[in-house]
C-alpha cells in the first residue's frame, strides 16, 4: 500500500509538472515586439507557435496621469488637485492559435487622447459646479504588452513614451 501511495504522488506531481509547463512551450518565430509610437499610439506583433488548442490573446493597456484645471460657470480658473488616471486598452485574438497551435498578431492602441473634460469632483475642484478643462499629461505614458491564453501569463512588458 505504502507503494501504491508513493507511485501514485509521483504521478500527481508528475503530472502537476505537465500542466504547468503546458503554456510556456510557445516558441516565438518572430516577436513578440512592441513599441511606441511618436503619435501616442502602442504596436505590438508576433508569430508564435506551440499554443496548443486554446485560445490566445494579445492586450495592450495604456496608462496615463492627467492634470486638469479647474473652471467654474463664471469662467474662473484654478488648478485642479488631483491628477486622474486614465487607461486605454485593446485586444487582439492570436488568429488561429485555437486551431493550429500557431498564432500571429499585429496589434495597434492609441493613440492616447485624454477625455478633454471631466468632472470638478473628480479633479478636486472646489465643488461640484467647476468643470476640469484643459487636459496635460503629467509624467511617461507607459503601456504594457500582455499575451495570455487560458488565464495564464505568457508575455509581460512595459514600455514608456515620454
Amino acid at each position: 500500500m505504502r507503494r501504491f501511495l508513493q507511485a501514485f504522488a509521483l504521478a500527481l506531481s508528475m503530472l502537476a509538472l505537465l500542466a504547468g509547463t503546458a503554456f510556456a512551450a510557445v516558441t516565438w518565430h518572430s516577436g513578440p515586439t512592441f513599441s511606441a509610437n511618436a503619435d501616442g499610439s502602442f504596436t505590438a506583433s508576433g508569430d508564435g507557435s506551440g499554443f496548443g488548442n486554446q485560445p490566445a490573446e494579445a492586450t495592450i493597456t495604456i496608462n496615463a496621469l492627467v492634470a486638469y484645471t479647474c473652471r467654474n460657470k463664471g469662467g474662473n480658473e484654478v488648478p485642479g488637485q488631483n491628477p486622474v488616471a486614465a487607461v486605454l486598452r485593446g485586444t487582439a485574438d492570436l488568429n488561429n492559435a485555437d486551431h493550429n497551435g500557431r498564432g500571429v498578431f499585429n496589434l495597434t492602441v492609441g493613440p492616447f487622447v485624454p477625455a478633454a473634460t471631466v468632472g470638478g469632483r473628480d479633479i478636486g475642484c472646489p465643488n461640484g459646479n467647476w468643470q476640469g478643462i484643459n487636459p496635460v499629461l503629467v509624467g511617461a505614458l507607459t503601456a504594457t504588452l500582455t499575451i495570455t491564453q487560458g488565464g495564464n501569463l505568457i508575455f509581460s512588458q512595459t514600455i514608456s513614451l515620454n
